[in-house]
């Protein structure tokens, strides 16, 4: 008899729905596919990122992902709308039914943190 142990989802995965995320924002995608890839609290936290949003990001782009934990995977992006540039930080958690945004953020000059 062979026993399957829970394996996590591809970290790819978890790029690609952040990239879909960021598709929202553009306003390329519909958000209320978006929801089917967000647990209760990461749809809460992209909500608040959608309502600081001026209007739409011209250009988005992911630029790093990483593993913490088995469970866990970290996106950074970078956002455009013409004026700024900002980046946005995607968690996702491992579910079942794949990887799940968890808590997501926009990312401002005021949380910028400069070295002496």
């Amino acid at each position: 008899m062979n026993c399957r142990k829970d394996i996590a989802p591809h970290p790819r995965q978890a790029v690609s729905y952040s990239t879909f995320f960021l598709n929202v924002l553009t306003g390329r995608k519909p958000a209320s596919e978006a929801r089917l890839f967000a647990t209760d609290e990461g749809w809460a936290a992209f909500a608040r990122v959608r309502r600081r949003v001026p209007g739409h990001f011209t250009q988005v782009r992911v630029r790093k992902a990483t593993l913490p934990t088995p469970a866990t995977a970290e996106v950074v992006a970078m956002v455009d709308n013409g004026r700024s540039h900002l980046a946005m930080t995607f968690s996702f958690t491992a579910t079942r039914h794949g990887w799940r945004l968890a808590h997501c953020e926009l990312l401002d000059s005021s949380h910028a943190r400069h070295r002496l």
